[in-house]
């Protein structure tokens, strides 16, 4: 939390014109201090923002640069959309470090298509970056020919907050999220929804030493015709769950595990409602330990932008099995609705129908 502040103190410093700074304004019209927002990042120099008004631009493989701050206007995230068209991915960090931010956009509708590298993260690829932040984005409804349809990390570890990556799709693997070659990124109040893969690890797959910690977050709605409908873990790779929901699984139990050099921890959380099973395989030993459970999240919306809880919910604080244990709410989100009002269905099953 305390980097989130420091984001946010950056972001005001550099906005209210500091010293030796400039803020470089985009418009839809291309009527700002640049044209567009790829020609607005590379005019400017570290310490500068690029701000964009609200609207949609139309730009794809837009490549990002180390020491500015890529923002929306008003921190309007659904109100400043980037779409691809189709035409590429949306984004690209290449040895970008952490000095750089992106932070309330929207993008959408990119394409990684090709061969190798080329084929991985639809939405935002990130090669070679140290740590950027990515802070109150959406990624949705990208698509990757092979890995990674919202977000790949190859020798990357960015510091995403309050993300949501929803309606993505991946041919081989990481419908959602794709982390490989030592990639560990920091996910927290994230929430990774409705993404679909051909193969395995729809809402996230991690391989080859990726070991992300997730924080607060949930896995709800991912569909993999093959292995893990929530996640699929490999190589060597050991992420960490605390305090996080994987739900709702169309296809493919919630974990996936290749071996036992790949075993996910999970602290605190619940896993339900997964069509292929829940504390399963690698993971069964963790039911019923260190705060984790098996019980229905009880949201008041499964297709609201906030997923929030019945006031009954055992993901709520208090309510839980073992709330003397795990002292805050699991999953993205709290209380929103009195006990029994949900608007929506909360099992699997009638969760699925609504989709067909």
């Amino acid at each position: 939390m305390k980097r989130m502040i420091g984001i946010v103190a950056l972001v005001s410093l550099l906005t209210a014109g500091a010293a030796l700074c400039r803020t470089w304004e985009i418009q839809t019209d291309g009527s700002g201090d640049a044209p567009n927002i790829q020609a607005g990042i590379d005019s400017a120099a570290v310490g500068d923002t690029v701000l964009v008004h609200l609207g949609t631009y139309n730009e794809h493989d837009i490549q990002m640069k180390s020491g500015i701050v890529l923002i929306s206007q008003y921190w309007a995230v659904e109100s400043t959309i980037v779409d691809a068209g189709g035409l590429g991915r949306v984004l690209v960090c290449d040895g970008v470090d952490d000095t750089a931010a992106i932070v309330a956009l929207t993008l959408t509708g990119g394409r990684a298509s090709g061969s190798g590298l080329d084929a991985c993260g639809g939405g935002i690829a990130l090669m070679n970056s140290s740590a950027p932040d990515l802070d109150n984005c959406i990624i949705k409804g990208n698509t990757a020919d092979d890995t990674g349809g919202g977000v790949y990390c190859h020798q990357s570890s960015p510091y995403m907050v309050d993300c949501l990556i929803a309606e993505n799709q991946a041919t081989t693997a990481g419908g959602g999220l794709a982390c490989r070659a030592y990639s560990s990124p920091f996910v927290i109040y994230g929430t990774i929804r409705g993404n679909t893969t051909s193969n395995d690890g729809a809402g996230a797959f991690f391989s080859d030493n990726s070991s992300p910690s997730f924080v607060s977050c949930t896995f709800l709605n991912n569909s993999a015709p093959g292995l893990g409908g929530g996640i699929y873990t490999h190589l060597n790779s050991t992420p960490t769950f605390n305090r996080c929901v994987i739900a709702f699984s169309f296809d493919g139990e919630a974990a996936y595990v290749y071996d036992d050099n790949c075993v996910p921890e999970f602290e605190c959380s619940d896993i339900y409602g997964n069509e292929g099973g829940d504390w399963i395989g690698r993971i069964a030993s963790q039911d019923n330990t260190v705060g984790n459970f098996s019980a229905d999240p009880l949201y008041c919306d499964t297709l609201s932008a906030y997923l929030g809880f019945e006031t009954c919910s055992p993901c709520v604080y208090g309510n839980h099995p073992w709330y003397d244990y795990c002292t805050a709410h699991i999953g993205m989100g709290g209380p929103a609705c009195d006990c029994g009002e949900a608007t929506e269905p909360t099992t699997w099953g009638a969760i699925k129908s609504m989709y067909r």
